[in-house]
């Protein structure tokens, strides 16, 4: 939790003369680095070392603080000077952390050769420096043989305004389903120093989910009173928030508040039972074999060794019964940034002491007889060669969340300075089914979702907005079919992200755009592809309803035939995906009987956004602005599952559609197929109840036809299961159509 704001003030003044002395430098590089200021202590002894470059004492002080500041190049040059000049004599652990920084680096070659010296220099092969070093060559190993992106796993980098050029960490999702996480944020002035320093401290904030991400605000004073405060959780019912509060001259500690009915939290105060003078933080509570289990991170006596992860019982507000995990998970390292996942009895953590591409890596246990097996390196891409922390897996939402500070992330720093936010998505589902928590009638219900309600609970998210570069695919065509697929198009798409930011005046809004809209359209189009895959394979039909849209740069009717291609590019992106496994069900030759439909609504420019431009002569304002990008997409407004069935009394089409929110209206299409070889007229409907109506087309069913019924429902239902028929009698056969629609009422 570093604070380097007055240094940089300080730099400002010291750096315009060159007339410091060595002695001084080094007192600025000693007083910063007590007190954790490690950025500005290596830029002090930096400046020492421009005096004076051959003093061992100062380059190993340097190394130190580089390494503190994940300067790990910097870093690793300092201390592999350093053992070359001191042998060991002085600084016995250079060669170790010059290991550690080229883990860091990601030089793996040369991190190998430096642990085998580490390894053949250490006499005692059970002691901590030689098993570290076996881990590591053990990483070293493991870093060769895993590819440098796992395309089962998907990554999404937080834009700004959510992660900054300080820090952010901690990612957890409240029960409001907001983002809620640690990050040390201030004012800046022009200089790009911060304004009030005595209010940059470490805060808790939230944002919501909404895209594009809004400014974060940060909770209220009973929480961010005083000190650095993060790492927030909550008690399983949602009485209590935890989080850790760290105060001058006392270690961090956990504190509780109470929360209210209606979300206020109240005054903090020192977890009871946790222990006034021993360090803890990064809590998290589960509710595990029929306890509510406080876990969090203490290095208090009777550990392995560095930072253990702890277990305590929560009652009432107090932890009972400390004790250390001891089940094969702590080591003589630091293990930190506990997280259970009570569907796979899973133990997610990180640790900077198990074999590991670098710095800490994310681990997960799973736990079964009363013991954890053996930890599991989650591997790349969700682990880098730097620290990768607060792992969060959440099988209920197919995603979770870290803490890493890459490359990539964003740095003022070194490239590796600062921490920021990712989300991580697995292509393959880690469970097959997980929890639903519904509320009925007050009683809170928990049950297992199956993989069809999984696809549907996809809609919350919806409509799944998917982006072209303009006049893509096949620019200057009348056709309405094209055998590009989507994945094509959106990689042309991302390689003009430098383009278009050359094209507008603030780059930023355009980058952002291509962040939280184009790549995270693409992103959730990997996850649906995912889950369409086991429902298929149950026989079901499954529907995806989608619409066209376009820039106003052409005609309409050019327009609805590039709506038409760019739906096209998306069926063929789903037949290529995962080598082709969703094509027989696109094809029709499933043998299961599944089948999967995309269900085509192009429309052109007449709802384009206002103040688009649709001159040719005007390209920054027509194609490479914002408020063009947006409109060139298409979405995926719906899914439905469905069942046709045929009888004495006609035919039945079954249709789910997942979640139906509380009264709020919802249409729902069915299609109506003219089996017949005469033409068919759909001539009245029967509704069951008022709540749902649906309207007839008046013009006749062609043989071989097919026809759109709209089943529109109102909403007025009580929470829970439902199921809504509509008969439709025609003049022919079948005498009639049973349209039922089915669904969940929810809040």
């Amino acid at each position: 939790m570093m604070r380097n704001a007055f240094l940089l003030v300080l730099f400002a003044a010291t750096f315009t003369s060159r007339a410091q002395s060595f002695e001084q430098w080094l007192a600025w590089g000693d007083a910063a680095f007590e007190r954790g200021e490690f950025y500005g202590a290596s830029r002090f002894y930096g400046g020492a070392l421009e005096i004076d470059g051959g003093r061992m004492s100062v380059q190993w002080k340097q190394a130190e603080a580089c390494r503190l500041s994940h300067q790990y190049d910097k870093a690793a040059a300092l201390y592999d000077r350093v053992q070359r000049k001191d042998m060991g004599r002085t600084h016995p652990e250079a060669l170790r952390w010059l290991g550690e920084m080229q883990l860091s680096m990601g030089d793996y070659v040369s991190a190998e050769g430096t642990w085998r010296k580490v390894l053949q220099k250490e006499k005692d092969k059970k002691s901590f420096t030689a098993q570290r070093a076996e881990n590591a060559l053990i990483g070293c190993a493991l870093a060769k043989d895993t590819a440098p992106h796992d395309p089962t796993v998907l990554i999404e980098h937080l834009p700004q305004p959510v992660n900054t050029y300080d820090s952010e960490f901690g990612a957890r999702i409240g029960p409001d389903s907001a983002l809620y996480f640690a990050s040390l944020r201030g004012e800046l002035d022009a200089d790009g120093v911060v304004k009030d320093t005595a209010a940059y401290h470490v805060a808790l904030h939230r944002v919501g989910r909404s895209l594009p991400w809004a400014e974060p605000i940060a909770l209220g004073s009973t929480v961010n009173g005083e000190g650095d405060n993060a790492n927030i959780t909550w008690s399983t019912d949602h009485q209590w928030i935890l989080f850790t509060r760290c105060l001058p001259g006392v270690p961090c500690r956990i504190h509780i508040a109470p929360v209210d009915a209606s979300g206020n939290i109240g005054e903090a105060h020192l977890l009871p039972g946790i222990g006034e003078d021993v360090l803890s933080t990064q809590p998290m509570v589960v509710h595990w074999a029929d306890r509510e289990i406080l876990l969090f991170v203490s290095d208090r006596a009777g550990g392995h060794g560095g930072t253990d992860i702890w277990q305590g019982e929560l009652h009432d507000g107090e932890v009972k019964f400390i004790f250390v995990h001891d089940l094969g998970v702590n080591t003589m390292g630091n293990e930190r940034s506990p997280w259970y996942d009570t569907v796979t009895n899973s133990l997610w953590f990180s640790s900077d002491f198990l074999p590991g591409l670098g710095g800490y890596d994310i681990f997960s246990a799973a736990y079964g007889d009363d013991i954890f097996a053996a930890p599991v390196n989650a591997g790349a891409p969700i682990n880098s060669p730097a620290n990768d922390l607060y792992p969060v897996y959440d099988p209920m939402r197919g995603e979770g969340w870290l803490t890493s500070n890459r490359k990539g992330s964003f740095a003022a720093k070194g490239e590796t300075c600062c921490n920021d936010l990712y989300r991580f998505i697995f292509e393959s589902p880690l469970v097959s089914e997980a929890p639903s928590r519904q509320e009925i009638d007050g009683t809170v219900v928990i049950r297992t979702q199956t993989p069809s309600e999984r696809l549907l609970s996809m809609q919350d998210r919806f409509p799944l907005k998917l982006y072209f570069h303009n006049d893509d695919p096949d620019p200057r065509s009348w056709d309405t079919r094209t055998e590009q697929t989507y994945g094509e198009t959106y990689a042309r798409y991302d390689a003009l992200e430098s383009e278009y930011e050359k094209e507008n005046a603030d780059p930023l809004p355009i980058r952002n755009f291509f962040v939280e809209q184009v790549a995270h359209g693409f992103s959730e189009l990997r996850e649906l592809a995912t889950a369409l895959w086991p429902v298929l394979e149950q026989g079901r039909a499954v529907i995806l309803e989608v619409r066209g849209h376009a820039s106003p740069l052409a005609r309409n009717d050019y327009n609805r035939n590039l709506s038409m291609r760019r739906i096209e590019s998306l069926r063929n992106h789903l037949r290529a995906v995962d080598d082709g496994r969703l094509a027989p069900y696109m094809n029709g030759a499933a043998t299961n009987g599944g089948k999967l439909t995309i269900r085509e609504l192009p429309f052109g420019e007449d709802r384009s956004a206002a103040g688009v431009s649709d001159e040719l002569s005007d390209l920054k304002r027509s194609v490479y602005s914002v408020e063009a990008s947006r409109e060139r997409r298409i979405e995926i407004e719906a899914i439905g599952l469905e069942q046709r069935e045929s009888d004495s009394e006609g035919v039945r089409i079954t249709k789910d559609v997942g979640a139906l929110h509380q009264n709020e209206p919802r249409q729902v299409r069915f299609s109506v197929l003219n089996a017949g070889k005469n033409d068919l007229r759909l001539v009245k409907m029967e509704a069951e109840c008022g709540c749902t109506t649906a309207e007839l087309p008046e013009a006749a069913i062609a043989p071989g036809a097919s026809t759109e019924v709209v089943v529109s429902f109102n909403g007025r239902a009580p929470m829970g299961p439902i199921t809504r028929k509509v008969k439709i009698e025609t003049d022919g056969v079948p005498k009639q159509f049973i349209l039922v629609l089915q669904g969940d009422v929810i809040p």
